[in-house]
């Protein structure tokens, strides 16, 4: 078997060692050529003062040993100015180079939330969908326990198939959960009352069955703090899009187990490179909901986007930002969340 390829730093990290590599060696030769051009003045000092005291016959000896003190001053000038220009230029690769790493962050930082965002269009059709179910708005308007259990039934098995799913909620219009997906949950579920759950209020208002509620992510109260993303909306009677309003449906989507899976898994980092950079996503209030920082999660990142939707800068510390903003995904807006990059130099 052959064996695998070491891995390669990526481009703008790879110019980057090569510049710094070729100033370190061009303050090695600064440093040597200014020891030899001191060398040479003493050696021509050394040669001034011979002559000095050779008198008359040390005259035209004298005289060379200026010429080489002179020769060595041009030198130490030469070698100034050319260190000079290298490393202005060096500066302007520096520079370079760092456009190039904060283009290519800010592109690893739009494909992570665009990447979200595709996959979360998904669930805004799974739940206007799955509201038209004949046995969901049946158990609504007709709440027998042979409607109600088929319910039951019928989002349990959507559940079972649909495992990015913590739970499925069926509501009525007072509020009330009749129906719900996970077991395990249940007890708890069907004793809440979601009149105050913004979710649930915000879907029986929607004017039609083509729209939507995305709620924010947020730790889900039936569920033992489990980080949820909830998408609802109304179920209408008949399953008809203009129906009358006969309660919500809410799906839960497992926010807490896929969205640290996307942070980690969905930017290719080499290992050097991963150890120093932190990948986050942030709501539209930049709030941080899913991160490979762990203890910063649902705190709030300080971004300097400066009204930019996309871009990179270099903060306080030294570490390279690169942001940006989703532009959603067809008719999803995709909340105004962002994707950053935040890479330690």
């Amino acid at each position: 078997m052959s064996a695998e390829p070491a891995a390669v730093a990526p481009l703008p990290e790879s110019m980057r060692e090569v510049i710094d590599q070729i100033h370190a060696d061009l303050v090695r030769y600064g440093a040597a050529n200014k020891q030899v051009v001191t060398q040479t003045k003493l050696l021509a000092l050394d040669a001034v003062i011979e002559a000095a005291r050779a008198g008359e016959a040390g005259k035209s000896f004298s005289v060379v040993a200026h010429e080489v003190q002179r020769l060595a001053e041009l030198a130490a000038e030469a070698t100034t100015d050319f260190q000079r220009k290298v490393e202005h230029r060096i500066d302007t690769s520096r520079q370079l180079v760092s456009d190039l790493e904060g283009a290519r962050l800010v592109d690893l930082a739009e494909s992570l939330v665009q990447l979200i965002v595709r996959n979360l269009y998904e669930r805004t059709a799974d739940v206007r969908w799955w509201a038209t179910d004949t046995s969901l708005w049946q158990g609504l308007e007709q709440p027998t326990a042979d409607t109600l259990a088929r319910a039951t039934e019928r989002l349990g098995v959507i559940h079972r198939y649909y495992t990015v799913y913590s739970d499925l909620v069926l509501v009525d219009a007072r509020g009330k959960a009749v129906a719900t997906a996970n077991a395990d949950y249940r007890g708890r579920v069907m004793g809440l009352d979601y009149q105050t759950a913004v979710w649930f209020k915000n879907a029986i208002a929607l004017g039609s069955g083509d729209q939507y509620v995305a709620d924010e992510v947020r730790r889900s109260r039936s569920q033992a703090g489990r980080q949820v993303l909830i998408y609802a909306t109304a179920v209408r009677s008949g399953g008809q899009t203009h129906g009358r309003t006969l309660g919500a449906l809410g799906i839960y989507f497992d926010w807490g187990l896929q969205g640290a899976s996307i942070v980690a898994n969905e930017i290719a980092l080499g290992p050097g490179e991963a150890a120093r950079t932190t990948v986050m996503l942030l709501d539209q209030q930049n709030r941080i909901i899913a991160t490979t920082d762990p203890a910063s999660l649902f705190g709030t990142f300080g971004l300097d986007a400066r009204g930019q939707s996309r871009g990179s800068y270099r903060n306080a510390s030294g570490a390279l930002v690169a942001f940006a903003r989703t532009h959603g995904y067809q008719e999803y807006d995709g909340q105004g969340w962002t994707g950053v990059v935040v890479q330690q130099p």
